[in-house]
């Protein structure tokens, strides 16, 4: 017989399990650069900024939720143990309909590993006996709030709300120029207001063709959640 701990919040949700891995903070990234939009195989793409973080787990990435810029992230790639990030944080259109890019702090979220308190709770798995969660480890991950794609979501007031999870989502469309045609793709990025977190679409690349025909526009949605957590104590 195994022994399993499991906890529920007020409304039935399941808030710790001890047989699922927890996740905390495991630092802040390096910011590198911004980048505003720019010119580059025929078209015109988003701006971004950079970030490194070195470890050779497994990473979720956090990010800031400022007050009124879509926030997200663009992609990731991993080599000689350096995650490199780039993050979307923008507001207020330019001329070309991009938005101007910010810096905004992102932090590098893992499950945990090892026991790091002397005291307090430490849950393991009831089989394998690894640790699950440890209630003594700084910045466990504790939701606030939780959405998805197309549902947005009130988060209480907490010194400084952050995000974990990304939209994999994409819009293609095409206008005709009779000749020729204006390509455009649209991502959508959590953006925060005064009490609410939801996605809101940001447009990534533009292309004007003088040629050809257009084609078909498309849609590509999946199941986006993502977590809002406080972020007050974070490093």
């Amino acid at each position: 017989m195994t022994n399993t701990l499991r906890i529920l919040n007020a409304a039935g949700d399941l808030v710790v399990d001890s047989n699922t891995p927890g996740t905390a903070c495991i630092g802040k990234a390096t910011f590198l650069k911004t980048v505003q939009a720019y010119y580059m195989d025929d078209a015109w793409q988003t701006g971004y900024s950079q970030y490194t973080f070195a470890t050779d787990r497994p990473v979720l990435w956090a990010f800031d939720l400022p007050l009124g810029r879509r926030v997200g992230i663009l992609g990731t790639s991993y080599k000689d143990g350096v995650h490199t990030v780039g993050v979307y944080c923008g507001a207020g259109g330019d001329l070309r309909e991009f938005d101007t890019q910010e810096a905004v702090d992102v932090w590098a979220f893992s499950t945990i590993s090892q026991a790091r308190s002397k005291f307090g709770l430490i849950l393991r798995h009831s089989e394998e006996r690894y640790v699950t969660h440890d209630f003594g480890t700084p910045n466990i991950t504790f939701p606030i709030a939780s959405g998805s794609l197309g549902e947005g979501v009130r988060i209480p007031s907490v010194g400084r709300p952050i995000a974990i999870g990304n939209a994999p989502f994409y819009d293609v469309s095409y206008f005709d120029l009779e000749p020729g045609y204006i390509l455009t793709n649209n991502r959508n990025f959590l953006v925060r207001s005064s009490n609410t977190v939801g996605y809101s679409a940001g447009l990534t690349l533009k292309r004007i063709a003088s040629y050809g025909q257009p084609g078909e526009g498309s849609t590509v949605s999946h199941p986006a959640p993502f977590l809002v957590i406080d972020g007050t104590f974070l490093p």
